[in-house]
């Protein structure tokens, strides 16, 4: 049986009115006629019967009708999922801690709406361990970490690479000597777990660095503030606070000539990476990353 035959049936057994059918599919009647004949040949039943001037389904017309409904149903979902394939839609989690919440996100879902409209984003901050717990558990479509995750299942796309440097203000570099500086006042740590706080110890073993007050922030924006205001000393990343640095505001302290790089990821289930709205995002946001927090 041919889809078009049955698709001009259901029309038939809708309208029960050749002329109606004819101007919907933009047939000939003869067109219908013939269409209608070749299924009634196929099923060795009569599909229509005509009483006065009105057509009726035949006892086989109507479960014909049953089938034909069910089977067009299914064809149109399988047109708008297909259809939805090239188009992002529907709902996109992503999880990341705050810093990336507050001082990427606003830039780049703002311009990855611009394109994507129909797209629906959910914004959640937490901790790394948390994203990672999330993506793996398929609680969250993206999430975005410090450094690198290697684990069967999960694809790991590295977005940035910064370094940690420790920095005071001018002010007290200024009235203060290094080692007074390191030793009298308070270092003011992320409070961040994974690869970022196993990054810190390795800096203090390194350099043999031991603060003897440590104050604790939630925020990368507040240690940044409250080194500006003579608070203490902090580990920073680099990209975070090249405009301080550039114009004095802040002094990069070098106790050591190795480097403390660090990486940002994007990580997401593999199973996902081919779904067209992960790939529209995960395209858009890479080169928009590193342009993000310079946008004012």
């Amino acid at each position: 049986m041919e889809l078009r035959n049955l698709k001009t049936f259901q029309t038939a057994a809708e309208l029960l009115n050749f002329t109606k059918v004819g101007e919907r599919l933009n047939f000939t009647q003869p067109t219908i006629t013939t269409q209608i004949q070749s299924l009634e040949q196929e099923l060795n039943q009569q599909l229509f019967m005509r009483v006065g001037k009105k057509n009726y389904l035949t006892p086989a017309g109507k479960m014909l009708q049953k089938y034909t409904d069910q089977l067009f149903s299914i064809v149109n979902e399988i047109e708008v999922a297909f259809s939805e394939l090239g188009t992002p839609h529907g709902s996109l989690k992503i999880a990341a801690s705050e810093i990336y919440c507050t001082n990427y996100f606003p830039v780049l879902i703002s311009e990855y709406l611009k394109t994507y409209p129909e797209v629906h984003i959910q914004l959640i901050s937490c901790s790394s361990n948390e994203v990672i717990k999330g993506i793996e558990t398929d609680i969250y479509d993206i999430g975005i970490i410090v450094g690198e995750l290697s684990k069967k299942g999960i694809k790991s796309i590295v977005l940035e690479e910064e370094e940690l440097v420790l920095v005071v203000s001018q002010k007290l570099y200024s009235a203060y000597s290094i080692p007074r500086i390191l030793t009298e006042l308070p270092f003011i740590r992320f409070k961040i777990d994974g690869n970022f706080d196993a990054l810190v110890k390795e800096f203090f073993n390194d350099t043999q660095f031991t603060p003897k007050k440590i104050l604790e922030f939630g925020s990368e924006e507040a240690i940044k503030r409250a080194v500006l205001n003579q608070t203490g000393v902090a580990l920073l990343s680099s990209n975070f606070i090249k405009k301080e640095i550039a114009n004095g505001e802040l002094i990069p302290i070098r106790l050591t000539e190795k480097k403390f790089p660090f990486k940002t990821s994007l990580i997401s289930l593999e199973e996902k990476v081919n779904l067209v709205t992960f790939n529209s995002f995960s395209n858009m946001i890479q080169p928009l990353w590193l342009k993000a927090n310079e946008i004012e």
